[in-house]
């Protein structure tokens, strides 16, 4: 019996401390973040972007520059940044140099009008012949999902989903490995990631269809895809909707 009574005590104790901590005062920081998880640079975080915060702020949150927070999470305008979004911040002594590799890639996201609904004239075609969607556009544990993810495995054959000249081919943003970029038209961009070889060269002009990389999992990757994206405007959009219905 006295075991039974220490048993109780101990139990009710618990409850207490459960019940204290509950009501505990919710007042926090406005800002959050996550660990590094496998896979990530040591000492890398994430943060959830808060009411009434924008990059600058967060940037001096972390001693991480504006721009390092735009290359590493392939932000192409600052003004789309949605609360509750979690960003990437790297670890300071994993932070690349802009270089000439990020001068061409700001240069070549630059390369489309700003304005406008997300309305294109391009027809698309799958970037690939066979098809297996293992991650789709939007958002994915609480970060936006830029484009969708194919895949297939290394060295598999990948397409111009569309034709038009190469802006940009080489290694991209922080997580992107070896990426292909192509201007279709004035305001339509595709983009090509993860990469394990690119085929083309910036100012090729390539058809639709032509093979432009080989599928890897370069950057930031878990296996071998294509992280594939149509942006138009500057902005991401859902490719499955511009796409062919799959069968």
């Amino acid at each position: 019996m006295p075991y039974l009574n220490m048993l109780s005590r101990t139990a009710f104790i618990v409850a207490v401390a459960l019940i204290v901590s509950s009501c505990a005062s919710t007042d926090s920081p406005d800002y959050s973040y996550t660990s590094a998880s496998p896979g990530m640079e040591s000492g890398a975080s994430y943060h959830v972007i808060r009411k009434g915060q924008n990059l600058y702020r967060i940037s001096k949150m972390y001693g991480v520059s504006v721009e390092e927070l735009k290359r590493y999470n392939n932000i192409w305008d600052v003004t789309d940044i949605k609360i509750g979004t979690k960003i990437y911040i790297p670890p300071r002594d994993a932070i690349k140099p802009g270089g000439s590799e990020g001068k061409r890639w700001y240069k070549a996201t630059q390369q489309a009008t700003s304005r406008g609904p997300a309305r294109t004239s391009v027809r698309f075609i799958w970037p690939m012949r066979k098809v297996k969607i293992s991650s789709r556009y939007g958002i994915r544990a609480d970060s936006k999902h830029t484009g969708i993810d194919l895949t297939n495995p290394k060295g598999t054959p990948i397409m111009a989903a569309a034709a038009g000249t190469v802006i940009f081919s080489g290694d991209g943003p922080s997580g992107y490995g070896n990426t292909v970029m192509i201007k279709h038209d004035n305001n339509t961009i595709t983009v090509y990631a993860h990469n394990s070889r690119n085929m083309v060269m910036e100012n090729q002009p390539v058809s639709q269809g032509q093979q432009v990389a080989l599928v890897g999992r370069t950057g930031r990757a878990t296996g071998n895809h294509l992280h594939f994206e149509i942006r138009i405007n500057r902005k991401p959009v859902n490719p499955e909707n511009y796409l062919p219905r799959l069968r």
